[in-house]
C-alpha cells in the first residue's frame, strides 16, 4: 500500500487525492483484516463482498431494498477508485492475483479491464464496477447570498477573495496559487496557471486558461493591493496580513477559517467551491454555450462540464418548452 501511494506522489497526484486514497485503502484493509483474509490472495467473490460492506449500516445488518445505504454510491465509487488503482499498479508490477483480478483482456484502446467487471452496472467507456449514481443539480447560491457574503467581509482581501471566486468561478486551489503577473488589469482578465510548486500547497488540478473580468473587480483588487498588501515582497496575491507568518502565502486552512467565520455572521451553510458552481450555473442559464463555460472553467473536456452543470429544474423545462410553443402545439391537438 505505501509503495501505491509513493508512486502516486512520484507521478504527481495531487496530495489531496493520495491522502483520501490512504483513507480509503486504510478501510479496505480494515475489511480484508476483520476476515482473515490477505490483499494478494482475495477473490473476485470477496472483492464483490466489499462493495456490498460499504454499503452496509454495520456489519450484522443486510440492506433491504429502498432503505438509506451507509455511504452514498458516489462515495463508495469513490472508494472503489482507490483500491481499483492499488490492484491494478501491482497488476503491472507482476503480483499473479492482481494481474487475474484486473482482467489483461483489453479493449480498442489498450486499456485494462477493473476488477469488479461484472459485479455492479456500468455504461460503455465508463470504469467497470461503479455503482449506479443519481446525478443531481450543484449546490449554489442566489444573488443575495453572494451579496450577503461579500457585504460581511471585514478585510478588502477577503472581500477580493470571495468576488474572485464568484466573478472567475476557479477553484480554491487556483485563486491560492495566483501570482500578481496572473492579473492583467489593463486587460480586465485573470490567467490561470497550473503550477506544481506553489508554496502553500495550493493546487489547480492542472487547468490552464484565461478568464475576463468585470472592471468592478479589478478595481477592487486595485484597492487591496494599495491599501491593505502594500510593499510586502511576496508573488502571491493572497498573503497572511493580520496573523501567522505575515506576508507568507494563505493556506487551505486559513480560507476554512475565513468561510466558518462567515457562516457564523450570515447565518447560513456555504462553501467556496459553491462560488464556482454558482458562475458556471450563471453562465449556463445566460446562454453562454457549453464549450465556452468549460473553458472557462478549465475543464480537461466539454463532456465534464455537461456531466455537471447540464440539469435543468422543472420549472426552466416549463420555460423552454413554452418559449418554443411545444406546450401550445401538444395542447391544440389533446
Amino acid at each position: 500500500m505505501e509503495r501505491y501511494l509513493a508512486w502516486l506522489s512520484r507521478i504527481e497526484r495531487s496530495p489531496n487525492t493520495v491522502r483520501a486514497y490512504a483513507q480509503d485503502l486504510k478501510t479496505f484493509w480494515e475489511f480484508l483484516v476483520a476476515r482473515d483474509l490477505v490483499w494478494d490472495r482475495v477473490t473476485l467473490e470477496q472483492l464483490g463482498a466489499y462493495t456490498a460492506w460499504l454499503r452496509q449500516p454495520a456489519d450484522n445488518v443486510v440492506l433491504l431494498a429502498g432503505a438509506v445505504a451507509a455511504r452514498r454510491a458516489s462515495t463508495v465509487n469513490r472508494m472503489l477508485s482507490a483500491v481499483m488503482g492499488f490492484y491494478e499498479f501491482h497488476a503491472r508490477d507482476g503480483v499473479r492475483v492482481a494481474r487475474a483480478l484486473v482482467d489483461r483482456a483489453r479493449s480498442g484502446r489498450g486499456h485494462y479491464k477493473p476488477f469488479l467487471d461484472g459485479i455492479a452496472p456500468s455504461r460503455g467507456r465508463a470504469r467497470v464496477g461503479r455503482l449506479p449514481e443519481a446525478r443531481s443539480a450543484p449546490r449554489t447560491l442566489t444573488l443575495e447570498q453572494v451579496s450577503a457574503v461579500l457585504g460581511e467581509q471585514r478585510r478588502l482581501r477577503d472581500r477580493f477573495l470571495f468576488a474572485l471566486l464568484f466573478g472567475t468561478g476557479m477553484r480554491i486551489g487556483q485563486a491560492l496559487g495566483l501570482r500578481h503577473c496572473d492579473v492583467v488589469s489593463h486587460e480586465r482578465r485573470i490567467e490561470i496557471v497550473a503550477r506544481e510548486d506553489n508554496a502553500n500547497g495550493a493546487r489547480g488540478k492542472r487547468g490552464h486558461g484565461s478568464v475576463p473580468v468585470s472592471g468592478e473587480l479589478m478595481r477592487l483588487h486595485s484597492d487591496y493591493m494599495h491599501v491593505e498588501y502594500g510593499d510586502l515582497d511576496c508573488d502571491y496575491v493572497f498573503v497572511n496580513l493580520w496573523a501567522g507568518q505575515v506576508g507568507r502565502p494563505m493556506r487551505y486552512a486559513n480560507v476554512a477559517e475565513l468561510v466558518a467565520r462567515t457562516r457564523t455572521r450570515v447565518g447560513f451553510h456555504f462553501t467556496a467551491h459553491m462560488f464556482r458552481h454558482t458562475y458556471a450555473t450563471l453562465a449556463r442559464r445566460g446562454g453562454v454555450p457549453l464549450d465556452i463555460v468549460s473553458r472557462l472553467l478549465t475543464h480537461s473536456s466539454v463532456q465534464t462540464t455537461s456531466a455537471i452543470y447540464c440539469h435543468a429544474s422543472p420549472e426552466q423545462l416549463r420555460a423552454e418548452l413554452e418559449q418554443a410553443g411545444v406546450l401550445d402545439a401538444v395542447g391544440s391537438l389533446t
